[in-house]
């Protein structure tokens, strides 16, 4: 076949990144590991030698736990301006045929946005063209990703940057066990996706609640529970949530693994359907006036980028019906209230200063622990 005949591939992207950094991205192996994986699998390691002349590997897992590799020499190297290499694909993922080319073209548009166009030509095939197209296009998502510049008051944020796969070693040890290693596979591909579905995102945006778990820096799993108004948790698009922190306990636990490690879990439930959903995402702490300000009575607010959203069977969800709003959320009579608890005699003296001030104002008297246990056990609290 020749050149003629054959197809390629061809996305513009503009990246929020200055032309270097995006250069020494598409060049520098440990920065290629984060945004180059072509499925949702797991890159497991990537070598080159960025020269005319060079080779280049990249070897990696995909969904169902098979091994692929991707190899090149690399033909052209423009620093800071561009690439060409070649490009073979082995693998049991229908993207396979004779070598093909990738070039990489990159233009200022300013000191901190690049224009990125990625051409990939001479493949044989329409049908490997099309299944390229979609894999590009999720590789240059993640780039974007890995090269955005933190969010406005932003404490903490990671590049979602590789994402890998679902199953590790352990879970395919079990599967294989029990026999459900066809099921988990169909399962995953079936319904794990990187982004909520319409139906998702209103169901997301219609709960009053969600579980929340962060890793500590012991590395143990921290559960907490979030509540509000129904909408308190807020869909800002498809594949990003916002989750506003209220006045608790003071430890910060949460907030606190965030900034540490920005992986989380999500579990949303309703117990009247039943139904649920679970999120894998990335968070990141702010604290501007903006997100503030989106999140009446919020300390901080979560943002959230999703990694990996699905849905959970609902058989073992038992049915319970929703009496009422907590009165203490944001826009019921008693938010803002001090709770009890920061009243007990044993806790008074070491509660902030701010709410020492609401204590004093609302003429709230010191109470005993075993006052505390007894208002708890009546629902009074």
């Amino acid at each position: 076949m020749s050149d003629d005949t054959r197809v390629a591939v061809v996305l513009v992207r503009q990246l929020n990144a200055p032309r270097r950094t995006v250069f020494e991205a598409c060049t520098d192996p440990r920065r290629l590991a984060r945004w180059l994986a072509p499925a949702a699998g797991e890159v497991r390691s990537v070598t080159g030698d960025p020269r005319v002349g060079g080779l280049f590997r990249l070897d990696g897992v995909d969904p169902n736990g098979q091994a692929y590799a991707v190899r090149g020499t690399y033909l052209e190297i423009v620093p800071d301006r561009g690439l060409l290499m070649t490009w073979l694909f082995e693998g049991a993922a229908p993207l396979g045929g004779p070598p093909s080319r990738v070039r990489i073209d990159l233009r200022a548009l300013g000191a901190d946005t690049t224009e990125m166009t990625l051409s990939h030509e001479r493949i044989d095939d329409q049908a490997v063209a099309d299944r390229y197209g979609t894999a590009w296009a999720i590789c240059l998502d993640r780039l974007r990703w890995s090269t955005d510049p933190k969010p406005e008051g932003a404490v903490f944020r990671s590049p979602l940057g590789q994402i890998g796969s679902l199953y590790g070693d352990r879970h395919r040890v079990l599967q294989d066990a029990f026999g459900t290693r066809p099921l988990a596979n169909r399962l995953r591909g079936l319904s794990v996706t990187s982004a909520m579905t319409d139906a998702q995102m209103r169901f997301v945006a219609g709960r009053d609640a969600v579980f929340l778990t962060t890793i500590d820096h012991r590395g143990y799993p921290t559960c907490s529970h979030k509540g509000g108004q129904p909408g308190f948790v807020r869909v800002l698009d498809a594949a990003t949530l916002e989750i506003p922190s209220y006045d608790g306990n003071g430890m910060y636990l949460s907030a606190g693994n965030v900034a540490e490690n920005p992986k989380v879990g999500l579990l949303f439930i309703d117990l009247e359907r039943p139904h649920r959903l679970r999120v894998h995402g990335t968070a990141s702490l702010l604290r501007d006036a903006g997100a503030l300000e989106a999140h009446p009575g919020a300390e901080l607010v979560l943002r959230v980028a999703i990694l990996e959203i699905f849905a959970n069977c609902p058989r073992y969800i038992h049915r319970y019906r929703r009496v009422a709003t907590s009165r203490f959320a944001p826009g019921e009579d008693r938010a803002g209230e001090v709770p009890a608890w920061k009243t007990i005699d044993v806790v008074r003296d070491a509660v902030p200063e701010r709410d020492r001030t609401r204590m004093e104002r609302s003429g709230a008297a010191p109470i005993t622990i075993e006052t505390y246990r007894e208002r708890l056990e009546r629902g009074e609290t």
